[in-house]
């Protein structure tokens, strides 16, 4: 095999140009090139791709296309000395992309009421040349001149237009009102309308909660407003329908004064598989009473319940955590913590609050490997047990107790999801493992689905656990095991700098404590926001698909929100959203599950959803943008490409920026 002698590098090597934005310059180097001869230039695909210009033996000018359809294209320069010494460049080109807040509205005809005027906000992403949506009223398609009317027919992104009701309901009181992308007229966004008589506006009118596992729930809020000029009396605000999986609370009393609004919260929380529907109903003194929010959403059947799952278990005998994509090999240890300083919460015996803590951490590569075994084998036969089926041996790919590199680490301090195990995640711990980050994953004892201590001891969950036919959900179990896992973290951090100090502890002088994120999945989620609004000592936080808590105050920490699924974003999102001040990001898995981001993306592979990337880019995806976050925000790395916009690379990863609005506005 010949092997090249010269080394061609191009800069920059990755680029996202925006169709109709200016054109982008490459440069090429070759080293050795004695004769100067430089490199030629190719592009990939030949046609459709943009073209290339001003092309030199160390330059070339690439020139976007006009066609805005996702694309990525690439870019080789190659030797003229040595035709085997290549390198390419890649450049992303994102579709533009338009979406429209609020997505649905009841509003009243009542033209003489200034309340009724009701902004409409496009955004439109990835269009450099213009940014601007034009505004178009139909029904069924066809333009309509007795619809309404908006005070702006185009609007630049982010700028609202002004929709105003027809002065009487026309035969179908459904509008649809469209933002169409000025430079594509085929990326549109439509609001659906309805218009009503009396003065009660309702946004948004319909409230769709997407696909939620059992045992978890999602909570969303309709705003109603009195346009009247009279106080409005409510006589009854209730879901009717399906009273058991959906509930609702709300602020607006017995009577709601002339222009003013109040909040109704909706809560989804399936307790059966499948498709659930509901209305919210409002009964009031005004005309066209009672007003309807529809509510729609899917409860997903718990993980060993669902067919798809344990057909996709049982094909094998055996499996093999992902491999990770850094450079160092990984380490994996489990230590037994007990804080003298606390009585379990879940015992209330006095008996001292006692945790294992699974680290994970790069290795030295001089040492054998002893492979480490996925999770004690009590605590798999158990799982088993409450699976109904024998699951298969798993193959990780740590070493363990093996002794760990020179160095100090960032350390990431992981909380599992509701009744999950501190192993959940294990592709993720090993990936960042092997980039340089140590692990530190949290059994929460009591709820964690099983524990085996050091000693053989076993300890079973007091709330059930989302793998077996029992499971308590409410929220009094919630709020406490949350309660007791912020004190588990306290803990956790105070012992961690315990151990960098301790002469005779694996990791003396090895932990960055001054660079300590807290991650967490799910209940996890809820709780690492807490934790890094509570502890100071956590300098990032990640919520992977969690439970948005209740009140949040504004923060100045990196946050990144990683979510699955998500078709609507609730307004609870929208003002965590709002309260990060400091460096945010937030990536949308499209057509994703809930369980997407843990161990049962490969464990049981193809069950899982992962809309169209599959399970192995998606596995990617998540590795790539949660070491992105952290090697920025804890390593003061520069900001890579996949934190500035979307990435061709994973086109179902729907990202927001800092600057960008997670819901539509400004």
């Amino acid at each position: 095999m010949s092997v090249p002698t010269e080394v061609v590098s191009v800069v920059p090597a990755t680029a996202t140009v925006q169709t109709g934005s200016p054109p982008q310059s490459f440069t090429a180097t070759v080293t050795p090139d004695p004769g100067n001869k430089g490199v030629s230039w190719t592009i990939s695909p030949a046609s459709g791709a943009g073209t290339l210009s001003n092309m030199t033996t160390t330059s070339v000018t690439y020139n976007p296309p006009t066609d805005t359809s996702d694309l990525t294209v690439t870019i080789t320069a190659t030797s003229v000395a040595d035709p085997l010494a290549s390198t390419s460049a890649t450049i992303a080109i994102p579709a533009i992309t338009v979406s429209v807040s609020p997505a649905s509205a009841l509003i009243p005809v009542d033209a003489s009421s200034q309340f009724n005027a009701t902004p409409f906000t496009a955004m439109v992403s990835n269009d450099p040349s213009n940014t601007s949506a034009n505004w178009t009223i139909t029904q069924g398609g066809i333009p309509c001149s007795t619809c309404g009317s908006v005070s702006l027919s185009s609007t630049q992104s982010g700028t609202p237009t002004i929709y105003s009701a027809p002065p009487t309901v026309p035969a179908n009181a459904t509008v649809t009102l469209t933002a169409t992308s000025a430079a594509d007229v085929t990326r549109t966004a439509d609001a659906t309308i309805t218009l009503t008589v009396g003065t009660v506006k309702l946004i948004p009118a319909s409230l769709s909660f997407g696909i939620v596992p059992l045992g978890q729930f999602r909570a969303q809020s309709a705003t109603l407003t009195n346009t009247g000029s009279t106080a409005l009396n409510i006589t009854g605000i209730a879901i009717t329908g399906d009273t058991v999986d959906f509930t609702q609370t709300h602020n607006c009393g017995t009577s709601v004064a002339a222009g003013k609004s109040c909040t109704i919260n909706v809560t989804f929380k399936p307790k059966t598989a499948g498709p659930h529907h509901a209305n919210l109903s409002i009964s009031d003194d005004s005309a066209g009473s009672p007003q309807i929010v529809s509510l729609s959403g899917k409860g997903r059947s718990l993980i060993f319940s669902d067919a798809a799952v344990r057909s996709a278990i049982s094909k094998n005998r055996s499996a093999t955590v992902p491999s990770p994509t850094g450079p160092s090999k990984v380490g994996t240890s489990v230590m037994d913590l007990i804080d003298s300083s606390r009585n379990d919460p879940y015992l209330g015996n006095g008996t001292k609050r006692e945790l294992l803590v699974r680290f994970w951490y790069p290795a030295a590569r001089s040492q054998g490997c002893r492979r480490a075994e996925y999770t004690s084998p009590k605590v798999w036969s158990h799982l088993s047990r409450l699976a109904g089926m024998s699951l298969p041996e798993v193959r990780t790919n740590s070493c363990l107790d093996a002794p760990m590199i020179k160095g100090m680490h960032p350390v990431i301090v992981f909380t599992h999801g509701y009744t999950g195990t501190f192993t959940d995640y294990t592709f993720l711990f090993e990936d960042l493992a092997s980039r340089g980050y140590v692990v530190a994953s949290i059994d929460h004892t009591y709820e964690t689905t099983a524990v085996e201590f050091l000693d053989g001891r076993f300890v079973e969950p007091v709330f059930g656990s989302h793998l077996g036919n029992t499971l308590r959900g409410d929220g009094q179990a919630m709020e406490f095991a949350v309660s007791a896992r912020l004190g588990d973290l306290k803990f956790v951090v105070d012992e961690l700098e315990r151990l960098n100090a301790r002469p005779e502890s694996p990791f003396v002088g090895k932990l960055d404590m001054s660079n300590v994120a807290l991650a967490g999945h799910s209940l996890g989620g809820l709780t690492a926001l807490l934790g890094i609004e509570q502890e100071p000592r956590f300098r990032a936080g990640i919520f992977i698909d969690g439970v948005v808590p209740d009140t949040f105050n504004e923060t100045e920490k990196p946050v990144f929100i990683l979510t699955a699924g998500r078709e609507h974003r609730s307004n609870q999102e929208c003002r965590l959203w709002d309260n990060l001040r400091g460096p945010r990001f937030a990536v949308n898995l499209k057509g994703a599950d809930h369980v997407t981001p843990s161990d049962l993306i490969w464990f049981a592979k193809g069950a899982i959803r992962t809309g169209t990337m599959g399970p192995e880019k998606t596995v990617a995806a998540i590795r790539e943008y949660i070491a992105a976050f952290l090697d920025t925000n804890l390593r003061s790395e520069p900001v890579g490409p996949l934190l500035t916009g979307p990435s061709v690379e994973y086109p179902d990863a729907a990202v927001t920026t800092r600057s960008q609005s997670l819901c539509g506005g400004p």
